[in-house]
């Protein structure tokens, strides 16, 4: 079946004009809510980019960021200490009684000649501001280095965070 071109000539289409027109005529406009929809699709894009390109804090890390530094102000290098051994330290953040930073999961941990100390629920104690006090359990007489730092929630270490060592000794 052949049909007419509108400048004259013919093609092998079945379809003549009149119906391409009428089908186009019925292909939905677009309503109110895909506007909205689009509208919402168009400004979740921008953020996204904007975020994308700007930057922000990343999860749980940068609002932590690298973990405030851990200064030892008593015991003194060289001190000779009686039992039971108590150590006063800046920890640069507020701590709850068992010595967890109030704004993440990381807490204080004391290494005390190899052994790794982890305050109990109450053991930490306030002295002014950010500086605590922690009585220590009873350990080995003799030398030893006392070194304060954070630990995770599985009691490891964070990688960066930064604390004093004093090498003392225990009478």
């Amino acid at each position: 079946m052949a049909s007419f071109r509108p400048g004259g000539g013919t093609t092998d289409s079945v379809r003549t004009n009149c119906e391409m027109t009428d089908r186009m005529a019925d292909a939905p406009g677009l309503t109110v809510s895909d506007r909205i929809y689009g509208g919402i699709a168009i400004v979740a894009i921008v953020l996204a980019l904007w975020f994308l390109v700007r930057g922000g804090p990343s999860d749980g890390a940068a609002a932590a960021g690298r973990p405030p530094r851990i200064t030892l102000i008593d015991p003194r290098p060289g001190a000779e200490l009686d039992q039971p051994v108590t150590v006063t330290f800046s920890a640069r953040t507020a701590l709850r009684a068992d010595g967890t930073d109030t704004t993440s999961n990381r807490h204080v941990h004391v290494n005390a000649g190899g052994v790794m100390l982890m305050p109990g629920p109450a053991d930490v104690r306030r002295v002014d501001g950010t500086t605590y006090r922690w009585t220590l359990p009873r350990l080995p007489s003799g030398p030893v280095w006392l070194r304060a730092y954070w630990s995770d929630a599985a009691h490891r270490p964070i990688p960066g965070a930064s604390g004093d060592s004093v090498n003392v000794r225990i009478r």
